[in-house]
């Protein structure tokens, strides 16, 4: 039986899934473009970060700045509804601050993808922000936790919605905070970084970045031009691995910090509980009249999610415990019980295969935020690295059987909480499109699902799954 056959062969999920979900695959700016120097482009973070890495950096990537028609192309022949992808900031605003003047060839640029993505039936999802701020901006203010950046983010938003918006109908501020704050902390400002302060410093920046860039939509462009804008927040399954209350209590914390320190101010209003106790007298706060904008700034829960680990209620030591595990709660994971992994591996351990996960966190997200407020779920990113692919030849990367096994578990959870559980989901998007750089990790893990041959002239090849996803959402919205 081929992975998708679960589907497939379940008459119960044929046409299980409204007309207006949206299916496609989403990427990002500086993992897809390459030229970060062309047509008037400025330099952002990471063209700094992975300078030296010759052939791990950005500098060329999958060349999308040039082979965007065939990006496309593809997506249309993978029977997409939607393409998810983010703009360089550095590419509309060199210098980044409110001042600068807009390059016209980076607007183009966008405008054509958005032009070509429309003739060929695919609704563009605009990311505005996926981490790749200027580096100038940086330069002038020392950190993206600084309250002057709100400003200068809010008027880059300005500028997409003037230029783009109008044909533009799904929008996400930023992508990720939690892990754009941990590569932080890893990265550029790992010379500089305080544990005790800083996450919640970036966390408020952020949040404020997030919910102006909204507040202004909303005023000025959202009754004229009719579109949706949310924020994307990622998060895996944390599952306690007995039924002690401190493997219980870990996994919470987990969910908390991760997910809960901006889902819970944007959905409820207020902060998680727990956060108090984890980030003591430096704990974010808002105003009266930037709570009023914060609260109720998504119109939809964008998640990004890829697997599940156990917590074992061991608690890290704040000191000693790594930039990732400081980030991801600070408390023990683990991805074996009773001798037995609990899912198939992927690249460097990122992530597992658990669909059982992927449906546990679609019920808490339902419980907690979306099904209160009448909010539909988006699954802006969902996919699987296939442990050393970069090895295989090009034949048997096609041939991506585990990624294909990743791919039918978890739109069968979605499928299955669709029917089963009455949850409101309102599109999925794979990650990712291409092969692409995975910022720090390089071009090792690959998540794409088609082929890149960078030393090939970037030659596109589709994977398996590219096809067995066309087919199980083609199924699933009532198509032959």
């Amino acid at each position: 039986m081929s992975p998708a056959q679960a589907i497939l062969s379940d008459p119960t999920l044929k046409a299980c899934l409204p007309s207006s979900f949206l299916y496609g695959a989403a990427s990002a700016s500086h993992q897809i473009e390459g030229c970060i120097d062309a047509d008037g482009k400025g330099r952002n973070v990471w063209d700094e970060i992975l300078k030296d890495k010759k052939g791990e950096n950005g500098e060329d990537a999958c060349n999308s700045y040039e082979m965007w028609r065939e990006d496309v192309g593809l997506l249309k022949e993978y029977g997409c509804g939607t393409y998810r992808f983010s703009i360089s900031w550095a590419r509309i605003r060199p210098q980044g601050d409110k001042t600068d003047k807009v390059n016209e060839k980076g607007i183009a640029y966008y405008s054509d993808l958005i032009d070509a993505l429309l003739e060929a039936g695919i609704q563009p999802c605009i990311t505005i922000f996926h981490w790749d701020h200027p580096q100038a901006l940086e330069d002038r203010y020392g950190s993206f936790s600084s309250p002057e950046i709100v400003d200068d983010f809010v008027n880059f938003a300005r500028v997409l919605f003037e230029r783009l918006g109008d044909r533009c109908k799904y929008w996400i501020t930023i992508n990720e905070p939690h892990i754009f704050t941990m590569l932080s902390s890893m990265t550029y400002m790992k010379d500089r970084w305080n544990k005790e302060t800083d996450y919640a410093k970036l966390a408020k920046t952020l949040l404020l970045c997030h919910a102006k860039t909204v507040d202004l939509y909303r005023r000025e462009f959202q009754p004229t031009q009719s579109g949706k804008i949310g924020i994307t927040l990622n998060c895996d399954w944390a599952e306690p691995i007995d039924d002690s209350p401190a493997a219980k209590e870990a996994a919470q914390v987990t969910l908390d910090l991760v997910m809960g320190l901006y889902a819970d101010p944007v959905y409820l209003g207020k902060f998680p509980d727990s956060l108090k106790s984890e980030f003591g007298e430096h704990a974010p706060s808002f105003t009266g009249e930037e709570w009023a904008l914060v609260k109720g700034s998504s119109e939809f829960f964008g998640l990004n999610h890829y697997g599940t680990s156990y917590t074992t209620g061991e608690r890290l030591d704040r000191a000693t415990a790594s930039p990732v595990e400081y980030a991801f709660g600070r408390t023990k994971r683990v991805y074996e019980k009773d001798g037995k992994l609990i899912g198939t591996k992927g690249e460097n351990g990122h992530p597992y295969d658990v669909p059982w996960g992927f449906r546990k966190l679609l019920r808490y997200i339902h419980a907690r935020y979306t099904g209160p407020l009448g909010l539909a779920i988006y699954v802006t990113e969902n996919g699987f690295p296939v442990e050393g692919e970069g090895k295989l030849s090009i034949d048997e990367a096609v041939n991506d059987t585990l990624r294909q096994t990743y791919y039918a578990g978890y739109v069968e959870q979605l499928l299955r909480a669709v029917k089963e559980d009455g949850i409101d989901m309102g599109g999925y998007m794979a990650w990712s499109l291409l092969d692409n750089l995975e910022w720090v990790f390089g071009y090792g893990p690959r998540f794409g699902i088609t082929v890149v041959e960078r030393d090939n002239g970037f030659k596109r090849t589709p994977k398996k799954s590219a096809y067995l996803l066309r087919d199980v959402f083609r199924y699933a919205l009532g198509g032959k």
